[in-house]
């Protein structure tokens, strides 16, 4: 499997949709993943999908077994600092793509929550881009 953005967004759609077979396709289609070559890829989905560490580790089990190796998976689910997902992004060298990803939904969570505190967010546009070589 070769992930792109738009290939994210659409398993990460799968991942939170409310019909878990969705879950489980996307659980089957990240089966196949280079786990290491997407290591971003997969912090994305894992920390802005909505399913439990469990799901993850009896869905797909070998991209479990990476994120436990990396510390992203542990026992119990509790939901990681975006500082810990981007430490862990670029010191496995996660790619450029991967890294934008995260910043878009980190983005959009963040407006989120703005909005659910009083502050306009309909007056928000924000556009993250890395620009190729430049440390994160």
């Amino acid at each position: 499997m070769i992930f792109n953005k738009e290939e994210t967004k659409n398993l990460l759609n799968m991942l939170r949709s409310s019909d878990k077979e969705n879950a489980i396709i996307a659980f089957e289609s990240l089966k196949k993943v280079d786990t290491k070559k997407y290591i971003g890829e997969l912090i994305v989905l894992y920390k802005f999908g909505n399913v439990t560490p469990e799901d993850w580790k009896t869905n797909c089990p070998k991209v479990a077994k990476l994120l436990v190796k990396t510390k992203i998976l542990s026992g119990s689910y509790t939901a990681l600092s975006s500082g810990v997902c981007l430490s862990h992004m670029t010191n496995n060298n996660a790619s450029i793509q991967s890294i934008e990803l995260f910043m878009e939904f980190f983005t959009k969570s963040m407006i989120e929550f703005l909005g659910q505190m009083g502050y306009p967010a309909d007056k928000f546009e924000i556009n993250i881009n890395l620009k190729d070589g430049q440390s994160t």
